[in-house]
């Protein structure tokens, strides 16, 4: 209320200033080195929380409902790490699939097939990360076993998640795309 900015900066500045704040306990304080990701997203917690309550929007109810939603995705991803710890170490299952694979008819052509279609089908519903940290792990030694070269292996993969990515039913980047493209 200096004068310095008109009014409409002045609103801007003031509506940025606590999510920028926000952004800083995060990042900031991981990148200074004052905490480890996982202090600096309790930070980030706890101001948000301080955000919500001076703002007069913090209730118990929602904050039951967050502690609820935290509970149940917190069980799931344990659940999930029990799972493939159980998998990969209790009952072989890196070898399972191994098997399963290099049992197909085709020899590396017929392994090729199923693995691109397989890759096809879940590229709709997985995005690259998962695609990429949790199936071609398992592919990869399998690819390498066969005696396929894993540089064109990889090439091959990465075509047919972009060509799933861009085909309906979901068709994540065309939604990439339509951001970007001029309206008509």
């Amino acid at each position: 209320r200096l004068g310095l900015l008109s009014r409409m900066a002045e609103r801007v500045t003031f509506v940025l200033i606590p999510p920028l704040l926000l952004i800083f306990l995060v990042l900031g304080t991981i990148f200074l080195g004052v905490a480890t990701p996982t202090e600096g997203g309790a930070m980030g917690a706890m101001g948000a929380l301080i955000m919500a309550s001076s703002r007069g929007r913090m209730s118990i109810a929602l904050l039951k409902q967050a502690l609820t939603s935290t509970t149940k995705l917190s069980s799931f991803v344990l659940f999930i790490l029990i799972g493939s710890t159980v998998f990969s170490l209790g009952v072989d299952g890196s070898k399972w699939v191994e098997h399963l694979l290099t049992s197909v008819p085709g020899g590396q052509l017929g392994f090729l097939i199923v693995v691109n279609l397989l890759i096809f089908f879940l590229a709709f519903f997985l995005d690259f990360f998962e695609l990429s940290f949790i199936v071609v792990p398992l592919l990869a030694p399998v690819a390498e076993k066969m005696g396929i070269d894993l540089i064109w292996f990889g090439v091959l993969l990465a075509v047919n998640m972009q060509t799933s990515f861009m085909h309906p039913p979901f068709g994540f980047a065309l939604f990439f795309l339509r951001s970007v493209a001029p309206a008509n």
